[in-house]
């Protein structure tokens, strides 16, 4: 899709929705001053002044059309099923006065934005270690046991897979 100022021939920037569909909706938030597109599979959020993608939605049903709610950063999406798809993104804009609850709710979520003790671990059992060619540090400081396994740190875990496999990033890549 090609974004143009009508008063000149050059777009301005090209916006590429992947799934080839035609563009079922084109709105414009003016309180973010964010463009909001969907086809039948995503909606895509858009800056306006670049042309950067600001984040999308992909709902599990065919979409139909988008809505917002005034200036607000509610989105309201009619699918091919008996629900509306509607999402609530806090940059975009202010809840409404009448669900001011989702003010509440993202609130509490920044405030509880706590990591959990086992974020930076990554449980291992002995095959596993077996294949890192690492069953030696069983025993050691490196391992925590846990039920029928064991907590390695991310990192250490990380330079294993590196050593044993040095182009599984490049398969990853490939996958």
């Amino acid at each position: 899709m090609l974004t143009y100022d009508m008063r000149y021939p050059v777009p301005l920037f090209t916006l590429n929705h992947h799934y080839k569909f035609p563009i079922k909706s084109i709105k414009y938030h003016e309180a973010s001053r964010k463009l909001i597109t969907a086809d039948k599979k995503i909606v895509k959020i858009w800056d306006q002044q670049s042309g950067n993608l600001f984040t999308n939605i992909e709902p599990k049903a065919h979409i139909n059309d988008v809505e917002t709610c005034a200036e607000s950063g509610l989105i309201f999406t009619a699918l091919e099923q008996e629900k509306c798809g509607v999402y609530f993104i806090p940059e975009m804009g202010n809840a409404p006065k009448w669900c001011a609850f989702l003010e509440n709710l993202t609130e509490e979520l920044e405030e509880s934005n706590t990591t959990s003790l086992y974020d930076d671990f990554k449980f291992v059992t002995a095959t596993d270690l077996e294949k890192l060619q690492a069953s030696h540090l069983i025993g050691t400081d490196m391992l925590k046991s846990y039920m029928h396994g064991y907590f390695m740190e991310l990192r250490a875990y990380q330079k294993l897979v590196a050593q044993n496999d040095p182009f599984a990033y490049e398969k990853f890549k490939k996958d």
